[in-house]
């Protein structure tokens, strides 16, 4: 069983696609909208904040792994960095809201893209949020993640060559 394992870890680390699935270049994700208590202006005790954290992280874990069911993707190592985010905050009404504060009550989300496999890691050197935005849609609330990878910007480059 440990050698199998081996083998199939020495093959995804030297062509990281090991069962032949198709390279992800770009992905657009519909999150469910971070909770209150994830704020870093909340003043919620560190149990609770942490019950929250974990629920939102395991929520956007599944939304990931049930989008890259839906496109028939079975990958598990992310995809290739360094990934860039443009993140849309939908809100429900029009009331202000500071951008920095949300983006900060994100963690837990992209943790839960990392679980799901989505993103190889979230450091620096492997993610970037590269925007943000916030826009008003009656009666809804979501996070609309919209992930690029380094396939992304080659693909970009060479088809821009060819025009």
């Amino acid at each position: 069983m440990l050698a199998a394992s081996a083998r199939c870890n020495a093959l995804r680390a030297k062509n990281g696609r090991a069962n032949g699935d198709p390279v992800v270049s770009s992905v657009t994700l519909e999150l469910p909208f971070p909770p209150a208590a994830l704020s870093p202006n909340a003043r919620v005790h560190w149990r609770v904040k942490a019950v929250v954290a974990a629920n939102y992280r395991s929520d956007c874990a599944w939304e990931a792994v049930a989008d890259k069911a839906a496109r028939g993707y079975t990958r598990n190592g992310g995809m290739t960095p360094p990934v860039r985010a443009a993140v849309t905050f939908v809100v429900p009404d029009r009331r202000r809201r500071d951008l920095d504060n949300l983006l900060a009550s994100l963690k837990s989300a992209w943790d839960g893209l990392c679980d799901a496999g989505v993103l190889a890691g979230d450091d620096a050197e492997r993610f970037r949020v590269a925007s943000s935005d916030l826009r008003y849609e009656k009666g809804k609330s979501c996070v609309i993640v919209e992930l690029k990878g380094a396939e992304h910007e080659v693909v970009s480059v060479l088809q821009r060559g060819h025009q």
